[in-house]
C-alpha cells in the first residue's frame, strides 16, 4: 500500500493529539495513504482511519455491514472505537475505523487476479441481495456517462491545438453512438427490479479496491460508493477495467463473466468507451495542475483508442 509520511502536517498532528489526549483512544499514527486516510495502530493492531465530510456515507456503511453476514470473509469492515460507537467527529470530518487488509492491490494484467476479482464481486452480489438498508440514490451509470461526455466535449479545443481533431471526432462519435445503443434498452425496468430486490453495487470496482493477500485470497475495500442498483453495472465497469489487458485477445473477456444476466445489455455497456474518457479527463486535470505532461497524456489516449477501435469492430460481429 503506497503512502507517504507527512512530517509536520499540522492537521494530522492536531487530529491524533486530540484522539489520544481528549478521546483517550489507544491510537498511533503510522502513515498517510491519501488526504484524510491513514494507516494506524489501534490498540496494537493495524487499521485504516478515514475521514468523511458527509456523515450519511459512513452511516450507511455501518448499518449495511451490520446486516451483511458474510462480510468477514470478503470485505474490510467498519470497526468501533468503543462499544457500538463507529464514528467520532473532529476537524470538520466524521472519522471511522476499518479493518486493514494486508496484501497488494489486484493487478488486472494478471489472469488470476482478474478471475479472483470477478469471483469475489459475484460473492458480494450474491450474499448482499435482500439487505433492506435505506440506500441514498445514485445517478444511474448512463447518466454518469452522459455527464462524462459533456466534460470530454469541454476539452475539444485541446485536441485541435495538438492536431488530434480527427481522434476527438472518432472518439466522440463512438461514445455517442455506443451510449445511445446502451440507453435504448429498458434500463429503467432493470433498475426498478434491482431496487425491488435490494440488489447492491460496490460502485468502484477499480483494481486498488481488491486486495490480494499472501494466501492468494482476495478481499474488497472502500465501500464509499455502495448503493442499490443492477449488479450489471458493476460487471460492466469491471469488464472495462479489464479491457486494456485483454482487448487485443478479444475472445478472452467473455469467459470471465459467466454469472452475468442480460448479456446483450452488458456487452453493449462494455462497448461504451467511458473508461477512456475517464482516464483522459483524469490526466487532463493533472496536466492543468502541471502534474503531468499534456502531449504525453494525449499519446497515451491515442494508443488506447487505436486498441479499442479494433476491439469494437470485433464486438460488433458478436452483437
Amino acid at each position: 500500500m503506497k503512502a507517504e509520511h507527512r512530517m509536520g502536517d499540522s492537521y494530522t498532528d492536531r487530529l491524533f493529539q486530540w484522539m489520544q489526549t481528549e478521546e483517550k483512544l489507544p491510537i498511533e499514527y503510522e502513515q498517510t495513504i491519501k488526504p484524510k486516510v491513514y494507516k494506524i495502530q489501534y490498540d496494537g493492531q493495524p487499521f485504516i482511519l478515514k475521514g468523511y465530510r458527509r456523515f450519511h456515507v459512513i452511516e450507511k456503511q455501518v448499518e449495511f455491514f451490520e446486516h451483511w453476514n458474510y462480510a468477514y470473509k470478503i470485505a474490510a469492515r467498519p470497526y468501533p472505537f468503543y462499544d457500538r460507537v463507529f464514528t467520532i467527529s473532529k476537524l470538520g470530518c466524521d472519522w471511522a475505523l476499518f479493518e486493514c487488509v494486508e496484501g497488494r492491490h489486484a493487478d488486472f494484467s494478471r489472469h488470476m487476479d482478474r478471475k479472483q476479482a470477478v469471483r469475489i464481486l459475484h460473492h458480494f452480489h450474491r450474499t448482499t441481495k435482500g439487505i433492506g438498508v435505506l440506500s441514498v440514490p445514485k445517478d444511474p451509470l448512463y447518466v454518469k456517462w452522459e455527464r462524462r461526455l459533456e466534460q470530454f466535449e469541454e476539452t475539444k479545443d485541446l485536441f485541435t491545438e495538438l492536431r488530434k481533431r480527427e481522434m476527438y471526432q472518432e472518439l466522440h462519435a463512438c461514445m455517442s453512438k455506443r451510449l445511445e445503443d446502451f440507453t435504448n434498452h429498458p434500463l429503467g425496468e432493470v433498475e426498478e427490479r434491482a431496487w425491488d430486490r435490494n440488489e447492491w453495487l460496490h460502485g468502484d470496482v477499480a483494481h486498488h479496491n481488491f486486495i490480494v493477500g499472501s494466501d492468494k485470497n482476495i478481499k474488497m475495500i472502500d465501500f464509499d460508493l455502495l448503493h442499490t442498483g443492477p449488479r450489471l453495472y458493476d460487471h460492466i465497469q469491471l469488464a472495462q477495467r479489464f479491457l486494456p489487458y485483454v482487448e487485443l485477445r478479444k475472445s478472452t473477456l467473455l469467459p470471465y463473466f459467466p454469472h452475468v444476466n442480460d448479456k446483450e445489455i452488458w456487452w453493449k455497456g462494455v462497448l461504451v468507451p467511458a473508461d477512456l474518457l475517464r482516464e483522459w479527463l483524469y490526466g487532463y486535470r493533472l496536466s492543468l495542475r502541471e502534474e503531468a505532461s499534456m502531449p504525453r497524456h494525449m499519446r497515451k489516449l491515442e494508443k488506447a483508442w487505436e486498441n479499442r477501435k479494433k476491439f469494437v469492430r470485433y464486438a460488433e460481429h458478436m452483437l
